[in-house]
């Protein structure tokens, strides 16, 4: 039996969608989602080409934030490359690609009959239940939170962990 992957999903955005990331992270409860302001601590001290790379090629789903920047910047070009890799390795049904609309289209790598999630047509609860559905068919469970998270997800607390590591500044694309 294979190894559980460590993280449900992984989402790659641009630095100025990241309230858009952060709201769709939020409806995903009861999943491990790899959010890159979430995770600094984890990759501190890591080679950070591999640490970004990681989560993009063993999370069950990886979701694409489609904006016309994205994968023309130093982290999403590094993302775009572990997602094409997972693409050719898994397959596409591992893929939730949403453009943020109409008018930035997809890369020519996306083919045209993959499903995609348009979020001028879509609101955010719908692409949530989309990625849920993928997760759920790529063999994950979507797990109930715990009194704790659900206290922090309602009142923006922290949850209480151990030491911290050293954190890197914020994302900057």
């Amino acid at each position: 039996m294979a190894d559980e992957p460590k993280y449900d999903v992984a989402i790659s955005f641009l630095a100025k969608n990241e309230a858009l990331a952060r709201e769709i992270t939020d409806k995903l409860a009861g999943l491990n989602v790899f959010f890159f302001p979430r995770q600094q601590e984890e990759l501190a001290g890591t080679d950070g080409l591999d640490s970004m790379r990681e989560p993009f090629l063993t999370a069950r789903v990886a979701v694409v934030l489609y904006d016309t920047d994205w994968g023309k910047t130093k982290w999403t070009r590094v993302e775009e490359t572990a997602i094409k890799d997972r693409c050719l390795n898994k397959g596409w049904d591992s893929l939730v690609f949403a453009p943020l609309s109409v008018k930035v289209g997809k890369p020519t790598w996306v083919p045209n009959t993959h499903i995609r999630f348009n979020l001028e047509d879509y609101p955010v609860e719908q692409l949530a239940g989309a990625i849920k559905v993928r997760v759920q068919e790529q063999g994950g469970s979507i797990k109930k939170p715990d009194d704790e998270r659900r206290h922090a997800r309602s009142t923006g607390a922290k949850i209480r962990r151990g030491p911290r590591a050293a954190v890197p500044g914020p994302r900057l694309d």
